[in-house]
């Protein structure tokens, strides 16, 4: 099983201007994508083999920017959101001289100049069960999953998925998932979708 995360972050700075002692004030929200992209990979250990993490930037000042986080052991992970940001940040003043970096001595992290369009071409081939999560959505037990086929979650920030993104989407076949009723912080939602997968696959 191949698993994939996609955060769309268009407010998120593409250069590292920011300051570390105020990333959520100053770098359009890169705090919920480090948020997300740690829940991502300790949610459910064992799924870690079989997992990658993308973000895609779109705020100032030369976006659009993809990250890329995969082959990633949890005990390996940065200890908190401050230790992403500075990865981070260091990725992006290293962008500036090429089309894509890694980091020295993070090399699962990694940047490149793609866009959200472009990653989903890249990353949903057209055997993929795509699932967008959204408060509207479905319960995952009620959708039909097969863990032979590559897997993509889509999921906006805290302000959601742009409505362009999202009519970018949906020219995709795309099931709409909610892991409930409640507004929650988009860390808890892919940690709680994650958890239900690995309930699905551990039952199959």
């Amino acid at each position: 099983m191949q698993l994939s995360v996609l955060l769309d972050a268009p407010r998120c700075r593409t250069d590292g201007s920011f300051l570390i002692r105020d990333v959520p004030g100053t770098s359009g929200r890169l705090d919920v994508v480090c948020r997300v992209l740690l829940s991502t990979f300790r949610a459910v250990p064992e799924l870690c083999s079989n997992l990658q993490f993308f973000a895609v930037l779109g705020g100032p000042p030369t976006p659009p920017l993809q990250l890329q986080v995969k082959d990633v052991a949890p005990k390996a992970l940065p200890e908190s959101e401050l230790a992403c940001s500075i990865i981070l940040k260091t990725l992006l003043y290293q962008l500036r001289k090429s089309e894509q970096t890694h980091h020295k001595n993070w090399p699962e992290f990694s940047l490149s100049k793609k866009g959200f369009a472009e990653t989903l071409k890249e990353e949903a081939p057209a055997e993929s069960h795509i699932f967008y999560l959204i408060e509207r959505g479905k319960p995952l037990e009620e959708i039909p999953v097969s863990f032979e086929q590559p897997m993509l979650i889509v999921l906006g920030d805290d302000k959601g998925l742009p409505k362009d993104h999202e009519e970018i989407l949906y020219q995709y076949k795309v099931q709409e998932v909610s892991v409930g009723t409640r507004s929650l912080l988009g860390s808890q939602v892919i940690s709680l979708l994650l958890l239900n997968l690995a309930r699905c696959l551990n039952t199959s």
